[in-house]
């Protein structure tokens, strides 16, 4: 019995109303099936906003929080460092509790080179400030095989973070768990799976499928840090 779950990830607002009167939300609803969590930018022009959130609570759609502000010559460095308290500054703005096991995911690009001394860095001032580490990634390695090594050389080093796997492209649901693992993991440790892009006219969004329930630990419910002090 599969115990998939779906989501979907998306440049733009999931509240974002179409020229068909739908929300992008109930569109992809329509399309595929309720997403029990949503995958957005934590920085830049089309960032998650407030709106968003109460709007992801309402539906009981869980966040999951990307940071993407990278470009590869940031990546292929050592220095992971300056990144993660951007990241950190972008959830303290947002009010997501560092207590909890709330994951960021760095985007790294399908052609991408990455430094795994950069991941490290990374990961380690995330740990720091009460937040865990996870990496989007193209892990089919004959098509980008550094991600594979560096990725494998990060878990080697005894450094823990989430991985969601870009390869290999399916339509529809997948009928088994066959993501393409890093070296160092096998496809049951890959949590996320970015199975296929779809669109509404100009509007492109992703389909996301987490391996069971349990991933949903890692995503935000959209409750802010001083709600939870009160």
């Amino acid at each position: 019995m599969k115990d998939f779950i779906f989501g979907a990830r998306s440049t733009v607002p999931a509240n974002k109303k179409l020229s068909n009167g739908y929300t992008l939300y109930e569109w992809i609803m329509r399309m595929n099936c309720p997403p029990v969590f949503w995958a957005r930018s934590l920085t830049g022009s089309k960032k998650l906003t407030a709106e968003e959130i109460d709007f992801l609570k309402s539906k009981n759609c869980k966040i999951a929080l990307i940071y993407d502000n990278l470009t590869e010559e940031k990546v292929s460095t050592n220095f992971g460092e300056d990144e993660g308290l951007k990241a950190v500054e972008a959830l303290k703005e947002l009010g997501v509790p560092d207590t909890t096991d709330v994951t960021v995911f760095a985007a790294i690009d399908d052609s991408w080179t990455v430094n795994h001394n950069w991941m490290i860095n990374f990961f380690i001032t995330l740990l720091r400030n009460g937040y865990k580490t996870g990496f989007i990634g193209n892990t089919d390695s004959s098509v980008n095989f550094n991600f594979d090594r560096q990725f494998s050389h990060y878990v080697q080093a005894k450094c823990e973070a989430t991985c969601w796997a870009t390869a290999p492209a399916a339509a529809g649901e997948p009928e088994a768990w066959e993501p393409y693992a890093p070296s160092a993991i096998e496809a049951k440790d890959v949590a996320l799976w970015q199975t296929e892009t779809k669109n509404y006219k100009l509007i492109d969004y992703a389909c996301v499928y987490g391996r069971d329930k349990s991933v949903l630990d890692l995503m935000w419910d959209g409750n802010t840090q001083e709600k939870e002090e009160e």
